[in-house]
């Protein structure tokens, strides 16, 4: 994973990550073999996304000027990424016991996004620090900001779309504009959502997992959330083409039988081993599938600390990202 820092304004923190990328070479997978369907759904989400997260259009028309492409197509694609374009086979599960919520949430892809993934620290203009993990550019799978509030998303092969933030683009506007979990749901009540996920959000005393749709979502609170790749609730059903995406109903059995209540699953440790693999299916594709978990990360944040295994954590070690202690401001 490459590890970039971003200070400043988004037009500038676009450039230059778009001068990075050139530099070494890095493929846009897809970005050339849009459908007239895939682009105008993404050039009518560039305009909600304009409406409300103008800096995220800045930023990616500064990487777009910094790779040399085109910002109408480089936009269109970004926006179809999670949604139309790049099928995830992920894992979330947070626990909350006591007062204290622990986060965790393996990212599965092709091995080739191995290249292009990175995990970011940002510190925007006018909005606050974070450290953002992604597959692609400016929107984000997993990360945490620096008032301790964590997100995640994972994909759903949704029944229907409309234009709107896709689950990335949601993360990435969380973690820079909302500080606890509350301000999180308000943002989800308020802007459009594009495709089918869910998002977990968790911060130092609260937690909340959210199944989206264009058509509704439904938020469940409680000591326990575990997603994978398919809608748990019957009232978001007909919200979903009903897909098993990389034994999505395996990994969801494994995770909800391990963490139970939540009594058993609320350590670092225990959630590390869960993501791992320790207690059941969860990581262990097979080869032949070409298809593996990229990253892992774990999120503790009342004691701020994260944890990240860049690559398959049955294999490899979690490492702790001493950034997120540097730019805490509790």
């Amino acid at each position: 994973m490459y590890h970039p820092r971003f200070k400043g304004d988004h037009y500038g923190m676009g450039l230059r990550f778009g001068g990075l990328l050139k530099k070494n070479g890095i493929a846009l997978f897809g970005m050339t073999e849009l459908d007239e369907v895939q682009r105008g759904y993404g050039m009518a989400s560039e305009n909600i996304v304009r409406k409300f997260f103008p800096g995220a259009c800045e930023e990616m028309r500064g990487l777009a000027d910094g790779l040399g492409v085109s910002y109408e197509t480089f936009s269109a694609w970004l926006l179809c990424i999670s949604v139309c374009l790049e099928v995830q086979g992920c894992s979330m599960i947070a626990c909350k016991r006591e007062g204290r919520v622990v986060f965790g949430r393996n990212n599965d892809l092709p091995p080739v996004f191995r290249k292009m993934s990175s995990s970011a620290l940002y510190a925007p203009s006018g909005g606050y620090a974070f450290i953002a993990n992604s597959s692609a550019f400016v929107g984000a799978e997993d990360g945490i900001n620096e008032k301790g509030l964590a997100a995640g998303m994972t994909y759903v092969w949704g029944s229907e779309l409309k234009a709107g933030f896709n689950s990335m683009f949601f993360v990435r506007y969380i973690l820079e504009r909302c500080a606890t979990v509350a301000e999180g749901l308000k943002a989800l009540e308020e802007i459009p959502m594009g495709g089918a996920y869910h998002l977990i959000l968790a911060d130092r005393d609260d937690m909340a997992h959210v199944e989206c749709s264009p058509q509704k979502m439904r938020v469940h609170r409680g000591e326990v959330a575990v997603a994978t790749n398919h809608f748990v609730s019957e009232e978001m059903a007909p919200c979903e083409e009903t897909k098993d995406l990389y034994q999505s109903y395996a990994r969801y059995k494994t995770a909800s039988d391990a963490v139970g209540d939540g009594s058993r699953a609320v350590s670092v440790d225990n959630v590390k081993g869960l993501l791992g693999g320790k207690r059941g299916f969860m990581c262990q594709y097979e080869k032949a599938l070409a298809f593996d978990t990229v990253w892992s990360s774990v999120y503790d944040p009342a004691n701020r600390k994260v944890y990240r295994a860049e690559g398959n954590p049955s294999r490899c070690r979690y490492r702790e990202d001493v950034r997120f202690e540097k730019i805490c401001a509790f």
